[in-house]
């Protein structure tokens, strides 16, 4: 008598669009699963195909897209992450929860001028509608954009400032909070640095922007104790893009602590057009001792445009891919990721729910009765 084959519920599986791979293989390393597997092509004409290569009827489907312009231009990734979706929701999963480290388009988050569409709305919205059930994201450019999800579609942002605040520990030498500031670039960003702050137990200051006089250039001035004497100012930001307004905060910084070592530190890092040459000249003239990003969004690009001029080995990257793994493992079990036994995991805390992802049933059926036969899979 042949065995019968026996439903485990949902069992989860994780894809990822073709850029920034690597940083999906932690993910599932931590988590002690396989990358699911589909392939993608495109044709001569510039259209892709997706095709998946395993079944997922009832499974509980992640998908890692993250940012990797080294892979390819972000509209083709995006694009790239449509068909997937629409792919993975024609074979009846159980659910698709889309992970994006990074959302794109969210400084395009409000109408600006009249005509303008609010663009992170509009791909959510997308995502939606190609199949995504959930959204998981780190650190928006606006919290506000929470909102933007589909009624039916929820978004979790997850932040990674303990995972910052670790490195900063770890990476400045003789750290000493007492004798360290952390600086805002803006006035939007002082919520996000007074919380890097606390983690850190440090002091606060901010970078603003103002004109003198009705008609005259900007300044950008430090909003600070004046008896303050730092050894160390870290400025904080969100992402790191252009950098040209790093590069004024970091010469308003440079005037007003002469003597401290400078540092950057943000979640997301684009560094485009000639952001590389304007660090280059930060470190080269005012003393930046290193900028530092997560792996949210690759960094092969941009490191090698850092090492091409020489400062590879200023350009640090933190890896956030426990912290992502650990909110997987928690929306698979249907724990939530917002209570704060979660986010108060740092990266050297023990999380005890990734200690049990190993034991969680990855195939669809067990089979009871019978040894299963050779070949026969499921």
């Amino acid at each position: 008598m042949a065995g019968v084959h026996v439903p485990v519920g949902h069992p989860p599986v994780v894809f990822c669009t073709p850029g920034n791979r690597d940083l999906c293989e932690k993910i599932v390393a931590h988590l002690s699963w396989s990358i699911g597997k589909a392939r993608f092509r495109t044709f001569a004409n510039g259209e892709i195909s997706v095709k998946l290569e395993q079944s997922v009827s009832n499974y509980d489907v992640f998908v890692v897209c993250a940012r990797d312009d080294f892979e390819c231009e972000i509209n083709f990734m995006l694009m790239q992450l449509l068909i997937m979706l629409d792919a993975l929701k024609s074979e009846s999963p159980h659910r698709i929860t889309v992970v994006l480290p990074c959302v794109e388009y969210s400084r395009q988050d409000r109408k600006f001028e009249a005509g303008e569409a609010i663009a992170p709305k509009l791909l959510l919205h997308l995502m939606a509608t190609a199949g995504a059930d959930r959204f998981v994201t780190i650190d928006l450019h606006n919290q506000a954009e929470v909102g933007f999800s589909p009624a039916q579609a929820a978004l979790d942002e997850l932040t990674c400032e303990k995972y910052l605040a670790a490195f900063i520990r770890d990476m400045i030498p003789n750290f000493k909070p007492e004798e360290t500031l952390v600086c805002a670039t803006d006035a939007g960003g002082a919520k996000r640095t007074r919380k890097m702050a606390d983690e850190l137990q440090v002091g606060f200051m901010m970078a603003d922007k103002f004109r003198p006089k009705a008609g005259e250039v900007g300044q950008v001035k430090i909003i600070s104790d004046a008896s303050l004497n730092p050894s160390n100012v870290i400025i904080v930001d969100d992402m790191f893009d252009t950098c040209g307004s790093l590069v004024k905060v970091v010469e308003a910084v440079r005037t007003f602590a002469p003597e401290a070592k400078l540092y950057a530190v943000g979640t997301h890092g684009y560094f485009s057009k000639d952001a590389s040459e304007r660090v280059a000249k930060m470190i080269a003239d005012l003393g930046l001792e290193w900028i530092a990003v997560t792996n949210c969004i690759s960094q092969r690009m941009p490191l090698q445009k850092f090492e091409k001029l020489g400062i590879g080995d200023r350009l640090k990257v933190v890896d956030v891919s426990r912290l992502v793994a650990g909110a997987i493992i928690r929306i698979h079990l249907g724990a939530s990721v917002n209570l704060p036994k979660f986010r108060q995991l740092g990266p050297l805390n023990p999380d005890p729910l990734l200690a049990e992802a190993a034991f969680v049933p990855t195939t669809q059926y067990t089979l009871r009765g019978a040894a299963p036969t050779q070949g026969n899979e499921y």
